[in-house]
Order: structure tokens, then C-alpha cells, then sequence
């Protein structure tokens, strides 16, 4: 099945790459000669100043593959459709290039993250079933609730995919894993099937790999030893955190349909659909409600900047920016395997019971690795 697909997804990442590694070295150059640079300082633990809104290249790269591919070989699409989504994604990018440039408040971010989530629902993306407690059964949401659901959704990936954001190649690095495994899902499963009107699971394939083109193509400039040349800045953390939410919609709609509406044969059969395909986001989730939960305990807003997020208990340990990078997406991979594994055997209600109870030896054991450093600490300045 792959390669029937090789010369589109092939070529998608190609033209991405290609043009994020031809575009990213003169806008750095831009970046400095204007100064438009992020100081270290509060949270912030690179040093001294460096180019930000690598976003812009990764979205410019993004949007020339996809236009390319479109024109060559896709006649599944309806553009109007894929435009619509194409604003949304641009709304987020110049929120994105806002907030690095002169901070946008909380707020003002939020209701902008809620006006293009209700937009992303109207337009019919927007989570609707889950599995109930046995297999073959499905609970239909009502469509207020998934409303809800799906605004409340975007705006924790796109809140959590920024708050992950702290060290060099981390943010790119859970990319990679969320759109690499719905790659390989819509290889296996779908065999080009028109299942959501507008966008065939062709062009979602393309999707994805125009994303991955761009991201290791950022990641070349974004991972470079002891000091990054340019961080992708939430224009690239807003950016990736709208194609991660409508990548995971997609997939969930798409599984839903080749399960309970075409149940494509010689394939597994799928007991949960959703959760599986959440929690291939499941790091940056779970650290983001671990540390929102500590800053509320602490009596502080789960807003305010600190340093308790995973990786900065893993550098703290004395790891490098590249093997705390390193450590999170292999914990990344392992979990969206077992995931997937499990939603062969569970329903998305059980698998979220699941899921749920192996947040707390998660949080628990980065408690216990913090204490001991901070122990650790304590005995070496006494």
C-alpha cells in the first residue's frame, strides 16, 4: 500500500523540505538584521538573543507543498473547503506572529482560539462519537456538546503544543510523532477513500507529509548543539497546534467511518477510535494538566511562568536540550504505540479509564525526581 502512495507523500515532503531549508537561512538573516528576537530571561532558558517566528517558514513551506500537490494530482478536493480551513490555519498564524511580536493577552488570545474553533465545527470537524463499553456500540454527542467538545479541544493542543515549546527541537520532535503515526493510519486503513466530504484521505496523507518536510526542515536550524539559530515562536506553535487538532479530527471521522459506516475489510477492527488518537498528543497533555494542577495548589495561576514542566526537571537532572528532546518523544512513540495496540482490544471509554489512571504514576514520578533534585540541590549549597 505505501508505495502506491510514494510519489505524492514523497514528493509532498520533499517540496516542504526543500523550500523550509532554501527559505529558513536568508529570514534568519532578517530576523537579525531587524532585531526581531527572543530574549532569554524569566522562563526562557536559551541565552542571549535569538531569532523566533520560524513558524512563518514552516507554514510558507507548508502552503507551497500543498498547492503543488494539490494542482498535480489531487482532483478529490473541494477547494472552498480546504480554503476555509486554509483561513482558519492563517487566522492562528497572524495571532502567532502577534503575540511574538508585541504579547497578545491571555484573553484576547483565548476568544480568538474559540471564534476559529467554532468556525473548524461549523464546517463540519468536529468530534461527534465516541465508543461506549462495548464494542459496536457508539455514542452519538449531541451537537451543542460537540461544539463544545471540539472548541475546548483546540484550544488545549494549541495551549498545550505552546507550552511544550521550552527547549530546542522538543516542539517539532512531538509533531513528528502526532502527524508520523496518522501517516501510516491513513496508509494502512483508508486506501483513498472519499469519507468526509471535501478532503479524501489523499489529501491527507499529503497533509501530513508536507507538515513532516517542514518541521524536519526546521528542525535542522532549530536543533544545532549548544545554541539553536531560531526558535518557530508561537506563529509556529499556534500554526502546528491548528494542523494537529484538524489532523486528529480528521483521523477520528475518518476511523469512525471505515469502522461503523464502510467496515473496510482486512483490516483489524477498531474498538476505540478517539482516545487512541488523542493520545498520540498525550505528553504535552498530560504535563500541561500536571503542571496547571501544581500551579493551582501553589495557589498561583495556571497561567504564570515557571520551570515544572518535564523538561525542565530533565535538564535539571543534567540532561542536554537534545537528549531531553530525545526522551520525550521516545516516551511520545511508546505511548502512541501501546495506545494504538490497546484500542484494538478497548473501547474509548475503557481506554480512557485507562489512560486517565496512568496520568497519576506519570505525575508521581516526576514529583519524585524533582524532590530528589531539589534535595539534591539543598545538600550541595549546605
Amino acid at each position: 500500500m505505501f508505495y502506491e502512495y510514494f510519489e505524492t507523500i514523497g514528493l509532498a515532503f520533499l517540496i516542504a523540505l526543500g523550500f523550509c531549508v532554501a527559505l529558513m537561512p536568508p529570514f534568519i538573516m532578517i530576523m537579525e538584521k531587524y532585531r526581531i528576537l527572543d530574549k532569554s530571561g524569566g522562563r526562557k532558558i536559551h541565552k542571549g538573543y535569538t531569532a523566533h517566528m520560524g513558524g512563518v517558514i514552516i507554514a510558507v513551506s507548508f502552503a507551497l507543498s500543498m498547492l503543488g500537490m494539490v494542482f498535480l494530482f489531487n482532483k478529490d478536493v473541494e477547494v472552498p473547503k480546504v480554503g476555509f480551513f486554509a483561513i482558519l490555519a492563517l487566522i492562528m498564524i497572524v495571532l502567532g506572529v502577534r503575540d511574538d511580536m508585541n504579547n497578545v493577552t491571555p484573553w484576547g488570545k483565548l476568544i480568538i482560539e474559540i471564534i476559529v474553533g467554532f468556525c473548524m465545527s461549523y464546517a463540519g470537524l468536529k468530534i461527534t462519537d465516541f465508543t461506549g463499553f462495548s464494542a459496536g456500540q457508539v455514542i452519538h454527542i449531541p451537537e451543542w456538546l460537540s461544539y463544545v467538545i471540539t472548541i475546548f479541544f483546540f484550544i488545549v493542543v494549541c495551549n498545550a503544543y505552546n507550552l511544550i515549546d521550552g527547549i530546542d527541537g522538543q516542539a517539532g520532535m512531538q509533531a513528528v510523532n502526532v502527524f508520523l503515526f496518522i501517516l501510516m493510519f491513513f496508509l494502512y486503513h483508508v486506501a483513498n477513500q472519499n469519507l468526509f466530504p471535501g478532503i479524501s484521505s489523499t489529501f491527507v496523507t499529503m497533509f501530513c507529509a508536507a507538515i513532516l518536510g517542514g518541521l524536519v526542515g526546521f528542525l535542522f536550524f532549530n536543533w544545532q548543539g549548544a545554541k539553536a539559530k531560531i526558535f518557530m515562536g508561537d506563529t509556529g506553535s499556534l500554526f502546528i497546534g491548528t494542523l494537529i487538532t484538524i489532523a486528529i479530527i480528521l483521523t477520528i471521522k475518518y476511523a469512525y467511518a471505515i469502522t461503523f459506516v464502510k467496515q473496510t475489510p482486512n483490516h483489524a477492527p477498531l474498538k476505540a477510535i478517539v482516545v487512541p488518537t488523542i493520545c498520540l498528543f498525550y505528553i504535552p497533555l498530560a504535563d500541561t494538566l500536571r503542571v496547571f494542577i501544581g500551579r493551582m495548589r501553589k495557589g498561583k495561576s495556571p497561567f504564570a511562568a515557571d520551570k515544572t514542566h518535564i523538561h525542565h526537571i530533565l535538564l535539571r537532572m543534567g540532561y542536554s536540550h537534545q537528549k531531553c528532546t530525545l526522551t520525550t518523544f521516545y516516551l511520545s512513540f511508546v505511548i502512541s504505540i501501546i495506545t494504538t495496540y490497546l484500542g484494538l482490544h478497548f473501547t474509548d471509554i475503557q481506554l480512557a479509564v485507562l489512560v486517565i489512571l496512568s496520568w497519576f504514576p506519570y505525575v508521581w514520578t516526576l514529583q519524585g525526581i524533582a524532590t530528589r533534585i531539589q534535595h539534591r540541590e539543598i545538600k550541595k549549597q549546605q
